[in-house]
């Protein structure tokens, strides 16, 4: 029988700064690409819970950091609820108590390395992701202070790659590998009902 390893994933979020002006049309400050390097990872990895055991989440508060607010967590939450409202998706979020509890768990920092605004490291046995912590930033690279819309983003994007989407290439997606958006599109609901779609068995050698 073949075994399964635990991979741990990182994965990430670049910051494409949105700025509204007096006539309120956003225009956008280019920044360097986000870190796009592949990982060789078991494919199609995701969480495989029946509909009494859902994902367990701990969302850190992190008043002792610059910058942070409590709405802050209520965006991860909404962000949560937002990709768990997808249709035919059985993954169920609910709040952990502590870290010890938590299959998921959510924090924030200042910065992160690069122009890197969030990131997610997720551990997969198998085809099966079993643990997952996600990382916001509060500010970007240059030290400027992310906007709740740039927030929201982020949040967006690294749920996302929590429940086991990757990059794509066109900007009208939340997983582009920048924050050009700031809600889920259809065609990301789609990518995620194929994720979580019927699966093949696969005969143990």
């Amino acid at each position: 029988m073949r075994r399964s390893f635990p991979f741990l994933i990182p994965l990430y979020v670049g910051a494409a700064v949105l700025v509204v002006n007096a006539t309120a049309h956003p225009t956008t400050t280019a920044s360097a690409a986000a870190d796009m390097t592949s990982v060789a990872r078991p494919p199609r990895a995701r969480w495989e819970r029946e509909s009494g055991r859902p994902v367990r989440v701990f969302v850190a508060a992190a008043g002792e950091i610059r910058g942070w607010r409590p709405e802050m967590a209520s965006t991860v939450w909404t962000s949560l609820g937002d990709w768990a409202a997808t249709q035919d998706i059985a993954v169920r979020f609910v709040r952990a108590t502590s870290r010890s509890t938590a299959d998921v768990v959510v924090e924030w920092v200042e910065t992160l390395p690069g122009n890197c605004i969030g990131k997610t490291w997720r551990q997969d046995v198998g085809h099966e992701i079993s643990a997952a912590r996600i990382t916001l930033a509060l500010f970007d690279h240059r030290g400027r202070t992310l906007t709740p819309e740039m927030q929201r983003g982020a949040a967006l994007h690294e749920v996302g790659h929590l429940l086991g989407l990757d990059h794509v290439r066109h900007r009208g997606s939340i997983m582009y590998p920048q924050v050009w958006v700031t809600t889920i599109s259809a065609a990301d609901r789609s990518a995620l009902r194929d994720l979580y779609g019927p699966r093949a068995r696969t005969p143990a050698d």
